[in-house]
């Protein structure tokens, strides 16, 4: 999804990529570059809090942020975000 904005003076169109709030377990996997297997075990292990609508699961994507920035920092001292 998009959102385009004209610049002002009649200039041309910008678009913003809104990325989604929520992610399937699947899609998850795929933005934080960790196994499908690793975020279930991280929700049965309470590292992750995962929302159910009937039997869909979603993370929520400041969740997924927070889990990342949990992970020990290696190398230059990390830097909050």
């Amino acid at each position: 999804m998009t959102d385009s904005k004209s610049l002002p003076g009649g200039g041309a169109k910008i678009s913003a990529i809104q990325l989604p709030i929520a992610y399937t377990p699947e899609a998850a996997a795929a933005a934080t570059g960790r196994s499908r297997t690793r975020i279930y075990k991280a929700i049965k292990d309470k590292e992750l809090t995962a929302r159910k609508d009937g039997k869909a699961t979603l993370l929520e994507d400041t969740e997924l942020r927070r889990w990342v920035h949990s992970f020990p920092a290696i190398g230059r001292e990390a830097t909050a975000a």
